[in-house]
């Protein structure tokens, strides 16, 4: 497995490059270490809405998604609560070009009120959207509980209200605050060398960036547990069962993330035997843990019918409950670690998806040392007792939220 060649430019924004020497698409992303925590609650949803701005801001030449996908490529950009990322796939010989308009696009957009109003649309009509889905507002509903009063809490998208609350001012502020030297970075990932990505960038506006400044704290998110039931009229249901987890660089995160495999991921995992295996009531389900810089929660995901929620809910607690009392035999979790890095590798098979993973485990976090092969030895070292303990950390308190019953 190969580790990224790490440098920085001489403002200090990092760069790291991840070669794949003749492969036939690179993959090149810009990142600010902020996301949707860091957002004053007035204009809850800005960093959404400055992600899709920052794609469709005209440079001189163009729109920046349009002139990315004229080289033959595809870009898009993601907001979390931690990170904002722009980035596109393109041919490797149309690398260069595609890093040059991303950093333009970062640094240097063009923030009008024209393009303001037409992406605060198309983000409303996001929101309003994802409002009627129980299998998206589930996971809203759950972070509430789990983060209350903690701007955690809060949708990544903020609410309809919010957004038409942030205007022009708020945008170039939140611009000028974030988009500094102390809190950027780029992770390229495939054919094109250190030295090119660094000569690219340097002629660039990210090499002008200037430091960054402190970032706002907002004190150490505490998890709380409890129930929460979102009413909709809809034909499915979308049930959350999750808790506490780790952070970033946690010595447990590998434990936890064989924890979620043995939970809900794999067909013969705890809760996916039960209930979709043999009793039929749901057909999509997964487990997933969340690690923030901070704090990290899990949650295990069934879709299923109204009628079936509470069904749903009261086994896949029980279950939970049981196996905390006597976990899983070596052999078991020996199989769960197997499959566990196996996943994590065949991930890393597009060059987007390695440039994602160094991004959001080693950038974000501030762990410029971590590496794929580390944290699959990690993984493959994980023990039963290891796992017991994840467990019983995760069901104390224990979380339900559930959509789509009204």
């Amino acid at each position: 497995m190969r580790e990224p060649e790490r440098a920085a430019l001489d403002n200090g924004v990092p760069v790291w490059v991840l070669r794949r020497p003749g492969a036939t698409a690179t993959s090149v992303t810009t990142w600010l270490l902020t996301g949707s925590r860091y957002e004053p609650e007035r204009v809850a949803g800005g960093t959404h809405l400055l992600e899709h701005i920052l794609m469709q801001a005209p440079l001189p030449e163009g729109r920046p998604v349009d002139l990315l996908e004229g080289l033959g490529g595809e870009a898009n950009a993601i907001t979390s609560r931690d990170h904002l990322v722009l980035y596109a796939r393109v041919p490797s010989p149309e690398a260069p070009a595609a890093l040059e308009i991303l950093g333009r696009a970062l640094a240097t957009p063009s923030l009008t009120e024209d393009v303001l109003e037409a992406e605060r649309k198309v983000v409303q009509e996001e929101l309003r959207l994802a409002a009627g889905d129980p299998f998206d507002i589930v996971h809203d509903v759950f972070y509430d509980v789990a983060f209350s009063g903690h701007p955690l809490a809060r949708p990544v998208g903020g609410t309809a209200e919010s957004v038409e609350n942030v205007g022009l001012a708020d945008l170039r502020a939140f611009h000028e605050q974030w988009v500094r030297a102390g809190s950027a970075g780029v992770i390229v990932c495939g054919d094109m060398t250190t030295e090119a990505v660094l000569a690219v960038l340097s002629a660039g506006p990210l090499a002008s960036l200037p430091p960054a400044a402190a970032a706002a704290g907002h004190g150490t998110p505490r998890v709380s547990g409890g129930r929460r039931d979102l009413a909709l009229n809809n034909d499915s249901a979308g049930v959350v069962l999750g808790g506490p987890a780790v952070p970033y660089g946690h010595p447990l995160l590998p434990a936890w993330q064989v924890l979620m495999d043995l939970v809900a991921g794999a067909s013969s995992a705890l809760l996916f035997e039960e209930i979709r295996n043999r009793r039929g009531l749901a057909y999509e389900m997964w487990g997933f843990t969340n690690a923030y810089r901070d704090t990290g929660v899990w949650r295990a995901f069934v879709a299923t019918a109204p009628e079936h929620a509470e069904e749903v809910v009261a086994l896949g607690t029980s279950l939970l409950r049981e196996r905390a009392e006597r976990g899983w035999s070596a052999e078991e979790v020996e199989v769960a670690t197997r499959r566990t890095a196996g996943l994590l590798q065949l991930e890393t098979e597009q060059s987007l998806e390695e440039a994602l993973l160094y991004g959001r485990y080693g950038l974000i976090p501030g762990h410029p040392s971590w590496t794929l092969a580390g944290q699959v030895a990690a993984i493959r070292a994980v023990t039963a007792d290891d796992v017991l303990s994840c467990l019983r950390m995760a069901i104390d308190p224990m979380i339900v939220s559930v959509a789509g019953v009204e």
